[in-house]
């Protein structure tokens, strides 16, 4: 198990994950920290918890929005990567 250490909104924070995905939680953690960078530049200075509540939705959002453009083929494979990667995990 690895750790990688990101930065969102000034703060560090220690993510552990498995061993070779450190660059993608890496890159993963600076999207996040960007949208919610672009958040607080739209509505100001949140409390943090509420920052990260609204740059989540957000992602889910455009997950959903994803999602509702896949066809039944399209996603039948997209969930059968993420269960691969979840069996592999356990």
């Amino acid at each position: 198990m690895a750790n990688v250490s990101i930065e969102i909104n000034n703060r560090e924070f220690l993510i552990a994950c498995s061993d070779g995905d450190e660059e993608k939680v890496r890159m993963l953690g600076k999207k996040f920290s960007q949208r919610v960078m672009s958040i607080k530049g739209k509505v100001g200075d949140l409390d943090q918890q509420r920052l990260f509540l609204l740059a989540g939705i957000l992602a889910e959002e455009e997950n959903q929005e994803l999602n509702d453009n896949l066809s039944i083929e399209e996603m039948t494979s997209v969930l059968k990567g993420i269960t691969n990667k979840i069996d592999k995990n356990i």
